[in-house]
C-alpha cells in the first residue's frame, strides 16, 4: 500500500493537496505511539441540587434519550422554556422534571457539605469521604493537594462487559462496541488528573483483571512516560473464577508506578513464600566472589588464623602471605600458592581461606580486626561438617550492621557461647516482595465478600477486595512512611480506609485516607426505586446509594468496632485483634456540592467552602462552620485561620500572634498588592492563600484538555 504522502502528491488541488498534507502532519506528530481511541468522546454529570435558570443545560429526568435543552427564559415560578442544545423548536417544561447537567470541562464551582463524623482520638488527622463524581473531585484535590499525595490505591471498573460501570449514566455491558474505547478516553482524564496530586517520589497503584490489562499498561506508560511500572500478579481466588471456554481465572494484576526515589519497601514475607525468612546474622569469613577474591589481588586478607579445638576459640592470627612475599618466602603466582596442611601456631591447628574446590580466596578482613571482633564476640568458630575437607572449621562473622543494632540495643544479645561469641535473638529478616503475590488472606470471597458482609451485616455490594490485599500492597510502598497520605477516587466499598488503619495499628502510624465515591445506585435497587415513582436525587435514592448505604457504614463500623445500632461486630482480625476493638482513627464524611461562583465572590457562600479550607490544612481538628463569623474565623483546633473582612486585618493579626499552631492562613481580599502587604507582616512559614480569588481562578481554568489542540 502507498504511503499517504504518495497519495497526497496524486491529489490535482493544489490548495486542498496542500490542506491535507498539513493536518495529516499534524496528525503524525501527535500520535507517535500508543492507544488510537475516541479520546473526544464527552462526559457528562448531573446536578440535581443547582438552580434551573436561565441558560443552564437540562436534560429530562425521565427520559435522557430526549438529549440536552438550553434553558432561554423562565415562564413562571414552575415552568420554564427550553430549546434543544442541537437546534428545534422552543418548548416549555416543568423545572420538577428537569435536572442541570454539566460537561466534563465545564466550569464547575465545587463546595464541600459535612454530612457526619466520627472523633476518636482528639488531635489526630481525620480519614475523609467524599461523595462525589471522581473526575470533578480530584479537580477539588488538585486545588487542595497538589504533589502533595503519597500513594495513589485505585482499583477501577474491570469493564467485564457485565454492567458494572456507567459512563454518561448508562451502564456499559458487552453489546456496546465503543466499550474499550469508553473505558480508555474514562481512565485517562482521570490519570492526567491523578498524576498532578502525586508527590515527585509518589506511587501510583492500579489494579486490573484481563479483560483491559494490556490496554491499561500501554495507557499508563503513554500518560506517564516518565514512570518506573511493573506489573504484580495477585492471586486473589483459589477457587477459580469460571468462564466458558477458557480456563479458571485465579489472578488479577496490579501496576505499581514508582515516580522519581519511590521504591519497594522491604518486609518480613515476600509475599510469595508460605514462610518468613528470618534475619541471618553469621556470615562467612572467607569471600566466595568478587573482584576481591583472588589472593593476588588482597594478599594481605591470606593468613593462617588458631582456633582452640576444644573452647572453639580464636587464639591467634599469623603471618599474611602479603607479608610472606615481602620477605621472599613465597613467589610466583600468588593464586597457585598453597600453605601446609600440617601447620600450627602455638600447638594449635589453622584455618586458611580456602574453597570447598581447593581454590585459595581470602578472609573479609585483616589479622587485628579478626582479633578485636573475637574478643568481641562478633566472631564464631564450628567444627567442619566435612573434617576431612580443606578446612577442619568453619568461621562466620557478624556484618557492621548489625554489629551496630547489637550496640544501640535493637538486636538482644541472650548470652555467650563457650567459645565467646554472641548469641543473638533471633528475628524476622526483612525482603523486598517479589512480583507474583500468593498469599491465603488476599482471597477475595474469603476475606472481601466475608468481611464486608460481617461489618455491615449484610450487602449486595459484589466483588469487595480483601482489606489484607489493599494493606501489604500500600505496605510495599509506604511502610517506612507512617505519615502519608493514601487517596482512593474509586473507593467503592471503603476496603482502602480500613486496610490503612489496619496498617497504622501495626505501627502507631498516623496515615491518611482520602477517599472518593458516587452515591451510585445499582441497577436492580434503581428500577425497583423507579417503579415506585421514587426520582434520582430524592432523599430515598440517596439512601440506597453506595456511598450512603456501604462505604460510610464500613468507614464507621470498622473503626468504632461496632454497627449503629451499637452491636459490637464478632470476630477477629488474622493477627488476634478482635474486629469490636476497632481502631483510633477519626473519620469525616463529606458530599461534593456545586454553588454559583457570583454568590462565591460576594462571601454568601463561606461556609460551604470552609470544609475545603479544613481539608486544605490537612484535615486536622474538628471541622466547625462559620457560624455567622464577619470580621474573621479561627475554627477551634483546627491549623487555619480565615480574614474575611480586611478592614480588621489589625485584630486578626494580634489574634494570630497568640496561636503557634495555625499553619494556614486565608486572606480575603480582591487585591493583589493588598494580599501581599498582609502576607508580608503575617505569613512566615506559613501558607498564605487569596480568597476568593485563588478559588475562583483555580476551578476557571482547571478544564478539561481539548483533544484537538
Amino acid at each position: 500500500m502507498a504511503r499517504i504522502e504518495d497519495l497526497i502528491k496524486d491529489i490535482a488541488d493544489l490548495s486542498l493537496r496542500n490542506q491535507i498534507a498539513i493536518e495529516v502532519g499534524k496528525l503524525k506528530a501527535r500520535k507517535r505511539f500508543g492507544l488510537v481511541f475516541e479520546g473526544h468522546l464527552p462526559e457528562v454529570v448531573q446536578l440535581p441540587g443547582l438552580p434551573i435558570k436561565p441558560g443552564s443545560r437540562v436534560a429530562m429526568r425521565k427520559d435522557k434519550a430526549a438529549g440536552f435543552f438550553i434553558v432561554a427564559r423562565t415562564i413562571n415560578g414552575k415552568k420554564v422554556s427550553l430549546v434543544p442544545e442541537r437546534g428545534g423548536a422552543e418548548q416549555a417544561a416543568d423545572r420538577e422534571d428537569l435536572v442541570v447537567v454539566k460537561r466534563f470541562g465545564d466550569p464547575m464551582y465545587p463546595a464541600l457539605i459535612p454530612v457526619d463524623r466520627l472523633t476518636q482520638v482528639p488531635g489526630k488527622p481525620y480519614h475523609t469521604l467524599i461523595n462525589a463524581e471522581n473526575y470533578h473531585a480530584l479537580q477539588l484535590l488538585i486545588y487542595c493537594y497538589e504533589r502533595k499525595i503519597d500513594v495513589i490505591y485505585i482499583d477501577p471498573p474491570y469493564n467485564t462487559g457485565a454492567r458494572d460501570w456507567k459512563y454518561n449514566n448508562d451502564y456499559v455491558d458487552g453489546n456496546d462496541s465503543w466499550r474499550h474505547s469508553k473505558w480508555l478516553s474514562f481512565m485517562e482524564k482521570r490519570l492526567r488528573l491523578a498524576k498532578k496530586l502525586l508527590k515527585p517520589d509518589g506511587v501510583l497503584i492500579v489494579t486490573i483483571d484481563e479483560h483491559e490489562v494490556q490496554n491499561l499498561g500501554v495507557l499508563l506508560r503513554q500518560v506517564l512516560p516518565d514512570a518506573r511500572i511493573q506489573m504484580i500478579t495477585i492471586v486473589m481466588n483459589t477457587a477459580g473464577s469460571m468462564s466458558p471456554g477458557l480456563f479458571s481465572r485465579a489472578e488479577e494484576y496490579a501496576y505499581f508506578c514508582f515516580f522519581g526515589a519511590s521504591k519497594p519497601c522491604p518486609m518480613e514475607t515476600d509475599l510469595l513464600s508460605v514462610s518468613k525468612p528470618t534475619t541471618q546474622y553469621w556470615f562467612p569469613l572467607f569471600r566466595s566472589r568478587g573482584l576481591n577474591d583472588r589472593p593476588s589481588k588482597r594478599p594481605n586478607l591470606v593468613y593462617p588464623v588458631a582456633i582452640d579445638p576444644e573452647k572453639l576459640r580464636i587464639t591467634a592470627t599469623g603471618r599474611s602471605l602479603k607479608d610472606r612475599r615481602d620477605a621472599g618466602k613465597v613467589t610466583g603466582n600468588l593464586d597457585d600458592w598453597r600453605p601446609p596442611r600440617s601447620g600450627k601456631i602455638d600447638n594449635m591447628p589453622v584455618v586458611w581461606p580456602i574453597l570447598d574446590t581447593g581454590e585459595m580466596t581470602t578472609w573479609q578482613m585483616e589479622g587485628p580486626t579478626l582479633l578485636k571482633l573475637a574478643k568481641q564476640g562478633f566472631v564464631r568458630v564450628r567444627r567442619s561438617k566435612n573434617p576431612d575437607g580443606h578446612r577442619s572449621f568453619t568461621i562466620s562473622y557478624v556484618k557492621s550492621g548489625n554489629r551496630k543494632k547489637v550496640a544501640a540495643g535493637a538486636v538482644k544479645v541472650l548470652g555467650r557461647e563457650p567459645g565467646g561469641a554472641l548469641i543473638l535473638e533471633g528475628g524476622a529478616r526483612t525482603t523486598i516482595p517479589k512480583s507474583t503475590w500468593k498469599v491465603a488472606a488476599h482471597d477475595a470471597r474469603l476475606y472481601g465478600t466475608t468481611m464486608l458482609r460481617n461489618l455491615l451485616g449484610a450487602s449486595s455490594f459484589t466483588y469487595p477486595k480483601s482489606p489484607y490485599a489493599v494493606s501489604d500492597a500500600i505496605q510495599t510502598v509506604l511502610g517506612n512512611n507512617r505519615d502519608g497520605i493514601v487517596l482512593d477516587f474509586f473507593a467503592g466499598s471503603g476496603t482502602t480506609l480500613q486496610a490503612v488503619a489496619m496498617l497504622n495499628a501495626l505501627d502507631s502510624g498516623r496515615r491518611r485516607v482520602i477517599l472518593v465515591t458516587n452515591n451510585e445506585v445499582d441497577e436492580k435497587t434503581a428500577k425497583e426505586l423507579a417503579a415506585e415513582g421514587i426520582e434520582e436525587g430524592t432523599a430515598r435514592w440517596e439512601r440506597e446509594g453506595i456511598a450512603e448505604s456501604v462505604t460510610w457504614p464500613r468507614v464507621r463500623y470498622s473503626l468504632e468496632g461496632k454497627r449503629a445500632e451499637g452491636k459490637m461486630i464478632p470476630g477477629e482480625y488474622l493477627n488476634g485483634r478482635a474486629i469490636s476493638e476497632g481502631f483510633e482513627e477519626n473519620a469525616q464524611y463529606l458530599k461534593l456540592d456545586f454553588i454559583d461562583p457570583t454568590e462565591v465572590k460576594r462571601g454568601d457562600m463561606y461556609d460551604s467552602i470552609v470544609p475545603i479550607l479544613w481539608l486544605m490544612a490537612g484535615a486536622s481538628g474538628d471541622l466547625e462552620l462559620g457560624k455567622g463569623a464577619v470580621k474573621y474565623h479561627f475554627p477551634k483546633g483546627c491549623p487555619f485561620c480565615v480574614l474575611l473582612r480586611e478592614d480588621h486585618f489589625k485584630e486578626f493579626a494580634a489574634k494570630l500572634a497568640e496561636r503557634s499552631d495555625i499553619t494556614h492562613i486565608f486572606l480575603v481580599t480582591d487585591s493583589v498588592e493588598a494580599f501581599y502587604e498582609m502576607v508580608g507582616q503575617v505569613g512566615g512559614s506559613k501558607r498564605c492563600v487569596q480568597l476568593y480569588k485563588s478559588y475562583l481562578d483555580n476551578f476557571k481554568i482547571n478544564l478539561e484538555p481539548k483533544y484537538a489542540d
